[in-house]
């Protein structure tokens, strides 16, 4: 056995380094520790410029502040109509008279369907209306889900210096707008829309190009030829009432009704019948289709 040399101390043995690491962490187990929270990590799939997580953060509370400042004037829940061509963007009371406006320029066009996104700049039918074109911001894109799309258009709202970003609805598109300059005394109490003539033959032309395609089922076809014309028959009786546009649209409206009825839709008898069921137009009824709108199409552009 070894003895130990006076004046150092003994060396621990295995068993009693044991008993204190034991020890060590039963004690550091019974000591409450702070809570973490986990981390979380946006994966970004979009390219630069592109809205980050603070600046969503940032407009989201401008949007927010806007709806206030409408509620607070009595204006919340009245309905908008935008002219492009003179920059103005009204809400309207149920009168029909303008209870706020601001000025507006087109940021960026979406169509959910396909996922594209074009940039007002580039697109011929917002061009005139649009913010200057913005360094770095790719023109088009063709991988954009709707959150993507917002993320785009909060980009280039504040890189334009505008003040809010607002979203208009079209049957098959999405429409971002930057606007400035609210006010609740509006420059005229009445609002007179400008030609429709621009969005009715875009919203022909994305019908054309789905058919030519072949790339949607007929249900959709059908769907979206009903939905277009039943967006042009509320225009025709709410924004474009008392105007001279009424009767074109509702009769473009009618007819684009009456073109989705002629799409058929398989049955849950005929599926079970026949075992088999086309989703897609025949040929001829596509050709007839096409036709339709072209003649829709030459109608409008005398008025583009």
């Amino acid at each position: 056995m070894n003895k130990a040399r006076a004046g150092s101390k003994p060396k621990p043995t295995k068993k009693a380094a044991a008993k204190r690491t034991k020890a060590a962490a039963t004690k550091a187990a019974l000591v409450p520790t702070a809570p973490q929270a986990p981390e979380f990590r946006l994966a970004r799939t979009e390219p630069p410029p592109a809205a980050d997580e603070p600046l969503v953060t940032k407009w989201a509370a401008r949007g927010a502040a806007l709806l206030r400042e409408l509620a607070a004037h009595g204006a919340g829940d009245h309905e908008y109509r935008v002219d492009l061509k003179d920059g103005r963007f009204v809400w309207l009371d149920p009168r029909g008279r303008v209870s706020a406006e601001a000025r507006a320029k087109a940021l960026c066009s979406f169509a959910p369907t396909t996922s594209s996104l074009t940039m007002a700049w580039a697109d011929p039918l917002l061009r005139a209306a649009s913010v200057r074109p913005i360094d770095r911001m790719p023109t088009e894109r063709d991988d954009l889900d709707e959150e993507g799309a917002w993320r785009v258009a909060i980009a280039a709202a504040e890189a334009s210096g505008v003040e809010w970003v607002y979203r208009v609805a079209a049957p098959h598109s999405w429409y971002f707008l930057g606007l400035t300059g609210l006010s609740f005394q509006p420059i005229s109490p009445s609002f007179t829309p400008g030609s429709p003539a621009g969005l009715v033959l875009l919203e022909l032309e994305a019908s054309r190009k789905a058919i030519r395609s072949g790339a949607e089922p007929a249900v959709v076809l059908r769907e979206r030829l009903a939905r277009v014309g039943s967006a042009l028959l509320h225009e025709a009786e709410y924004a474009y009432r008392s105007t001279d546009w009424v009767s074109r649209l509702s009769r473009t409206g009618k007819r684009l009704e009456t073109l989705a009825e002629k799409v058929p839709v398989p049955s849950f008898e005929a599926v079970a019948k026949e075992g088999t069921a086309s989703e897609w137009l025949a040929p001829e009824l596509a050709g007839n289709l096409d036709e339709a709108l072209g003649l829709l199409e030459d109608e409008w552009r005398l008025f583009a």
